[in-house]
């Protein structure tokens, strides 16, 4: 699997070690899932929207690979909007970028397929969800403290922290690739 092809957003990453261990993270994690590429495109990115599938096409409306290219797309144009501010030196864009690639990369591991192809929470995500699962699966590669904060704090989990100013940028992103689309599903059933 070509995680450059899957997720073209790394190319932006210019630190080429930074690169290599967000592919590194990112191929451990779907490969620890059970996951093949086909597969990526029944993964939604979050199981808290219903309406994200509908009845028996199992097929989500929006894939967590298009969520996590979102949030990264969307940490990348806010970046270019702080250094339009002159506040661009103040943040480092590589490791924001690589925070946007990895915040999700929990729930492959922590999502599963059941007997009859829906994907379901793994009870170890229910107990440990999927951004200390995240932290623990990618501990090996050393990565920068602001992407293995991102990874853990982006969620929830983040708000009695102080987070980065990059982590509250992922953060930001995360939930407007949430909140309105669930409300946008939650209005249309």
């Amino acid at each position: 699997m070509k995680m450059k092809n899957i997720f073209p957003e790394i190319n932006e990453i210019a630190d080429e070690r930074l690169q290599e261990k967000v592919i590194k993270s990112l191929e451990k994690a779907i490969a620890k899932g059970g996951w093949n590429e086909e597969d990526l495109q029944m993964i939604p990115f979050t199981l808290l929207i219903p309406g994200l599938i509908e009845g028996d096409n199992l097929a989500p409306k929006i894939t967590i690979v298009e969520h996590i290219r979102a949030v990264t797309q969307m940490c990348i144009a806010t970046y270019d909007r702080y250094e339009n501010l002159g506040l661009g030196d103040k943040l480092n864009r590589d490791e924001l970028i690589a925070g946007g690639l990895l915040h999700d990369v929990g729930k492959f591991i922590e999502y599963e397929k059941d007997e009859s192809g829906r994907i379901i929470q793994k009870i170890e995500g229910k107990l440990i969800r999927h951004p200390a699962m995240g932290l623990e699966l990618v501990y090996e590669f050393e990565l920068p403290i602001l992407v293995r904060q991102a990874i853990v704090f982006h969620s929830k989990e983040g708000d009695t922290i102080p987070r980065l100013p990059e982590v509250e940028i992922i953060h930001r992103c995360d939930f407007l690739c949430y909140a309105p689309i669930k409300q946008i599903f939650d209005s249309s059933n």
